[in-house]
């Protein structure tokens, strides 16, 4: 092991040690040939590794941060080289003064929502710039998020826990680290995909608002995996506005997450919103720090190899400008978290009905349609959705789907559960035959950056004839899950059962997300 004073590959002189564990030992450094601090992580791998496996661990660990040392984003630590000393693999990185977050919870206890909200935002930033460059972080925890002195959060050791066999499961069958912070399919043994990294943010941020991971933390290794792969997270008592989100983050099947840059969108909006009062109120102890390492014999097939192309959430970014400018971002606060509770509370629905016939199923209407019929298939690992229905083509990101339409509200008359339904079932009787008026049915936001603006949403829609709408069934206070039957003018037909999320406006409604489970022809 290295020491104080130490030159690491003729260049980095070792001036103090500032951090261990289960990884590897962090150093401070001066990079005498650049003249800067550095610090430099001294990598180690796990007890019971053959000499063969050892040597395969320091290739895949420099492998591993040179594909890192690509990355360049202001909430991720950037990876500077990639070196051996006395024959293990090194890590020269950006220094930054700052406590993890682990230990910030250790110090402080639970944090505030909306100080949660902006740290997860950062967090969720640097993801979705690593996923659109096709790497996979496989271990986002408390105690890999840096936290600096003005609130800036970055996040470090970007695929480090594959090269040292940390934190996932290994070839060996072995385990080492908590899994507390896993996916459920990482816990079953399946290789970490970027649905698996949003998975772990949401643990990470569970833990910062409440106080534990969701499962908590144990020593028996099986016992907690077991948890995790089988169960649904409990639903979290302190996040107030943030739960919604949450939950969305924490969905056992991939597919159902959001995207990093849907997640990053809506918890910047959360973030500006003032704490929720009983969060504010709410007095929690320090939040322990994390386990120490453990190692426990997991029987589950071997992570399989690291992906390289990016998944669902790196296959078609946001295009630019579809974000809100900031002076708007108040203004679209409400719509933001009406979609993650759509998507929270229902797509799991969605996901695995496609044949309930409830109230206001056979619907059959001659004038509509919704999905377009030309969405791409996401990368394997990736989930499998797309959007529908208001004329925009199909993103493979299974979360924020291109707006829908609704119709106009029902008469007071009408309860809640029936006037969802009807905005549905009308929009659907008015499109194809007349876009300007679904057009109207739309909200701002998803015509523009959903929908490709007017000229997309008329080009969705000039291929198609007609719709049938049926199995509606509506969710109270905003969602309607139906099946949409599309009939194109050249004869092909297809299905989608797709969950919409409504926004009331002005007494109209209209449609603000939707996102498609099933397909069918």
């Amino acid at each position: 092991m290295a020491n104080d004073g130490d030159l690491i590959a003729r260049r980095y002189r070792l001036v103090s040690r500032i951090g261990s564990g289960a990884m590897g030992v962090v150093w401070q450094a001066e990079d005498e040939r650049l003249r800067r601090t550095v610090a430099v992580k001294e990598l180690l791998v796990h007890a019971g590794m053959s000499p063969a496996q050892t040597e395969e661990a320091h290739r895949r660990a420099v492998r591993e941060g040179r594909l890192a040392a690509r990355l360049h984003h202001p909430n991720a630590i950037a990876v500077y080289d990639a070196v051996e000393h006395e024959g293990k693999p090194c890590l020269i990185m950006e220094y930054v003064p700052s406590l993890s977050l682990s230990a910030t919870l250790a110090d402080r206890g639970a944090l505030p929502v909306h100080e949660v909200a902006a740290i997860g935002a950062q967090i969720a930033s640097a993801l979705a710039a690593a996923h659109k460059a096709g790497i996979v972080h496989r271990d986002v925890k408390p105690g890999n998020v840096l936290m600096a002195a003005d609130g800036t959060a970055k996040l470090t050791d970007f695929g480090i826990s594959r090269a040292t066999g940390d934190g996932t499961l290994t070839a060996t069958g072995m385990l080492a680290g908590t899994p507390a912070y896993l996916a459920p399919e990482v816990a079953q043994g399946h290789d970490a995909s970027f649905a698996s990294d949003l998975y772990s943010l949401g643990a990470t941020l569970y833990a910062a608002v409440e106080g534990a991971p969701p499962f908590g933390f144990s020593d028996n290794a099986i016992a907690l995996l077991y948890r995790i792969a089988t169960s649904d997270a409990p639903k979290p008592e302190r996040a107030g506005e943030l739960t919604a989100t949450l939950d969305w983050l924490l969905q056992r099947d991939p597919a159902a997450r959001p995207t990093a840059t849907d997640a990053k969108q809506v918890l910047e909006a959360l973030a500006e919103l003032a704490d929720p009062p009983q969060a504010a109120a709410v007095s929690t102890p320090p939040v322990a720090a994390e386990q120490p390492t453990v190692q426990a014999p997991v029987v589950l097939d071997p992570v399989g190899p690291t992906p390289t192309e990016p998944d669902r959430s790196a296959i078609e970014p946001l295009p630019a400008g579809t974000e809100p400018p900031h002076t708007r971002r108040r203004a679209v606060v409400a719509a933001l978290v009406t979609a993650v509770l759509v998507v929270t509370g229902v797509v799991v629905y969605a996901l695995n009905s496609g044949s309930r016939n409830d109230a206001g199923s056979g619907v059959s209407v001659q004038n509509s349609a919704t999905t377009s019929a030309s969405g791409q298939s996401p990368a394997p690992s990736a989930a499998t959705g797309t959007t529908a229905g208001t004329g925009a083509p199909a993103n493979p990101a299974p979360s924020t789907a291109p707006p829908t339409s609704a119709t106009s509200a029902a008469p007071p008359t009408q309860d809640l559960a029936t006037q969802l339904t009807s905005a549905i079932t009308d929009y659907y009787r008015i499109v194809p035959g007349d876009l300007d008026q679904g057009w109207g049915l739309m909200t701002t936001d998803y015509q523009q950056n959903h929908a490709g603006g007017r000229a997309g949403y008329q080009g969705f829609w000039r291929p198609i004839d007609h719709v049938t709408v049926s199995d509606v069934v509506a969710t109270p206070p905003s969602s309607v899950v139906a099946t949409i039957g599309y009939v194109y003018k050249d004869g092909h037909t297809e299905s989608e059962r797709t969950t919409y999320g409504l926004v009331n406006e002005g007494g109209v409604w209209k449609i603000a997300s939707s996102v498609v489970g099933n397909r069918g022809n």
